[in-house]
Parts: structure tokens; C-alpha cells; sequence
């Protein structure tokens, strides 16, 4: 018996899952205080998903500098202004602002 082809859209497929469970761990680790299993799980992540050129989705959840998972109140600031969001990473005071768009 062979091995089993995978197709490039079944390895997408598969990736998008790994990714959401990684994501999910990542959020699990970091609610409970452990960050740098938490810093882990999202550069793994991110990893495949540059590797299947699959987008993770989870723009907003993690820091760009350190890649911790944000949970609000123990390690990110969110403040909002008059058409934007900044969210201020805790851990290495990394400041991301987002835009606003109306009707949103």
C-alpha cells in the first residue's frame, strides 16, 4: 500500500484547522496566565499559516511585536477615540491603532 496523496486543498483545509486549535490553545494558555506557551502557539500558527499560504484571521487577537495572545485586562489597554481603536500590548508596550469604518 502507498501513501496517501494529500492535495493542495485538502492541505489547506487541514491547515485552516490547525490553525483555529492552535488559536484556541494559544487564547486557553493565556487566559490562565502561562503567556509564553501562549507566544508558542501563535507563532506556530503563524508559521503554517505562511507555510499554506492560508490567512490566520486572528489579526487582532495577538501582539505583531511579541505574539502574546491579548486577553483584556491583564495584558492589553483598549482605548477608543474618534475613528480609531489603539490597543496597547502590556508586556512589551507595543501600541496598534486601528481604524474605525462607520456603520460598523
Amino acid at each position: 500500500m502507498g501513501r496517501r496523496h494529500v492535495g493542495k486543498r485538502d492541505a489547506k483545509d487541514i491547515a485552516k484547522e490547525r490553525i483555529e486549535s492552535l488559536f484556541k490553545l494559544a487564547e486557553h494558555e493565556a487566559r490562565f496566565g502561562d503567556f509564553r506557551r501562549s507566544r508558542r502557539y501563535v507563532s506556530l500558527a503563524l508559521r503554517m499559516g505562511e507555510r499554506h499560504k492560508v490567512r490566520a484571521g486572528h489579526k487582532r487577537t495577538y501582539c505583531p511585536e511579541c505574539l502574546v495572545f491579548f486577553v483584556p485586562p491583564k495584558n492589553v489597554r483598549v482605548r477608543t477615540g474618534r475613528g480609531w481603536v489603539s490597543m496597547t500590548c502590556l508586556d512589551c508596550g507595543h501600541i496598534s491603532r486601528y481604524p474605525i469604518r462607520p456603520g460598523r
